[in-house]
């Protein structure tokens, strides 16, 4: 499907990306004091400079070593190319990966995002499940329905009777009952702490909780969700999702610093307890109601704004974030903060961009259901459009995994040798579920241009180093390479 040529801007915007990600990533290999130096971002863009102090030589020598001149790195937004891949050169660019048996029942699309042109297609109108790539659907119906500077505010209000107060849930999953300068997955939350401040400077004594998980409603799985990926089982305890409750701390995980955690399965009740314990009375009696309209704010945190929020569901690929997220689209559209809701609203968002939605069903925003299905033509459009800067969907760009640097593209990722020339390159969404395994990015090519990209397999073998995923990588890296004009 060919979209009106525009002018092409990501030169600019995806450039300068590109080249400090790729330049980071090199660094990380041949450069150990990267991270842990006294280097700093020069405010100019397009330039990091770095600076290292002398150091007392060894071995009990006192004369210090000669002045280093400080290093330069030039970092540059990528020159605009006007040499543009054709088919041809894309469908033989991919002939190697493609016939090595390893990807089976592959759907596909690649796009030039500059003309809108497809380059290669396989089964791309095909409705797939979408695993985790979903979340780039629920990124690009946020983007075209709230206001990203939105942060979600959790509140305390006063309750009906003395010491009562209401616990008022507002859709933020990132509030934490962690202390101050301890790492968790899903960082920069508001803290139970912060609330727990404001009620003692106030000096409320708190003798009754009550829990106000009003602001979404309907069921709390969806289709397709199962119980058991909440606690995992005995074999795996790894927790992928929680009862759907606005009012949680820490994504609901048992080990907040563990991505895979299990979860609770009783997010507000932990939420509740959190705040007793907080309080410094762990049998403050806790129960569930609604806080009356227009009652006394005690106090209150916010999460931070929306546009943030985003990336992290990308690049950690979180799904109870996600499914938060997705209900900020279904209340921007005044629907329902609920499973049918964020469906019905989501929809209308991808139509509201000019996208084809025949064959589209969206059950969930994390891709959790395996009741989901979009097909790669969808996928692939969304990302062109982010790539160009279309409709404000350039934002699901800064939560996008670097391939073999950061989030779910970490190594071992990018990290073999028929996969490995994309690492540095490559910034894709991954997905995974059941059989099937996804990847829907974006990489530069040896000319400079940018090609969008959009795969998904099924019947997948899970080895780590010789299965589908490294495989899936291979071609994404491919195209790296790709003179293919």
């Amino acid at each position: 499907m060919n979209r009106p040529q525009h002018q092409n801007r990501t030169g600019l915007v995806i450039g300068v990306l590109v080249a400090v990600f790729a330049l980071v990533a090199a660094a990380l290999f041949v450069w150990p004091g990267f991270l842990t130096g006294d280097d700093g971002l020069a405010d100019s863009p397009g330039a990091v400079q770095t600076d290292d102090g002398g150091d007392t030589a060894g071995g009990g020598s006192q004369v210090a070593d000669p002045p280093v001149p400080p290093a330069r790195l030039d970092i540059v937004p990528m020159a605009e190319s006007d040499i543009a891949p054709t088919p041809e050169g894309v469908a033989d660019q991919l002939k190697k990966p493609l016939n090595d048996g390893k990807v089976q029942q592959l759907t596909g699309i690649v796009i030039d995002p500059v003309t809108g042109e497809v380059l290669w297609g396989r089964d791309e109108s095909k409705p797939v499940t979408p695993a985790s790539t979903m979340k780039l659907v629920t990124g690009a119906a946020l983007a075209a329905s709230a206001d990203l500077s939105k942060r979600l505010e959790t509140k305390i209000v006063r309750g009906t009777a003395p010491g009562q107060v209401v616990f008022v849930g507002g859709g933020d999953v990132t509030l934490t009952a962690r202390p101050d300068g301890t790492p968790s997955v899903l960082s920069g939350g508001p803290r139970i702490s912060d609330l727990v401040d404001q009620l003692h400077a106030r000096g409320e004594q708190v003798t009754e909780i009550v829990l106000d998980i009003s602001y979404w409603s309907g069921p709390e799985m969806a289709e397709g969700w199962r119980s058991d990926d909440i606690r995992g089982t005995a074999q795996a305890a790894q927790g992928y999702i929680t009862l759907m409750q606005p009012l949680m701390v820490d994504a609901d995980r048992l080990d907040p610093n563990n991505e895979n955690s299990p979860r609770t399965g009783e997010p507000a009740m932990t939420a509740g307890k959190a705040l007793a314990t907080a309080l410094g009375d762990e049998n403050i009696p806790i129960t569930f109601g609604q806080a009356d309209d227009g009652a006394e704010v005690l106090a209150s945190v916010s999460s931070q704004p929306l546009t943030t929020l985003l990336a992290q569901a990308l690049e950690q690929s979180d799904n109870v974030l996600s499914e938060a997220l997705a209900r900020e689209v279904a209340i921007a559209r005044g629907a329902p903060a609920s499973f049918s809701g964020v469906s019905a609203s989501m929809m209308q968002a991808l139509q509201d961009l000019g996208l084809d939605t025949t064959g589209v069903k969206i059950v969930d925003g994390s891709g959790i259901s395996t009741q989901s299905l979009i097909p790669q033509t969808v996928l692939g459009q969304v990302m062109a459009m982010a790539v160009s800067d279309e409709e404000g969907l350039a934002t699901l760009l800064t939560g996008l995994p670097l391939a073999g640097v950061s989030g779910t593209l970490a190594p071992p990722r990018f990290s073999q040798p028929e996969n490995e020339a994309g690492a540095g390159w490559v910034r894709a969404k991954t997905g995974s579920i059941g059989v099937t395994y996804a990847l829907v990015g974006y990489v530069p090519d040896l000319d400079g241009r940018l090609i969008v990209f959009s795969f998904n397999s099924n019947n997948v073998d899970s080895d780590e180093t010789t299965g589908t995923r490294p495989a899936i990588d291979a071609l994404a890296a491919s195209l790296r390479l790709c003179g293919c004009s």
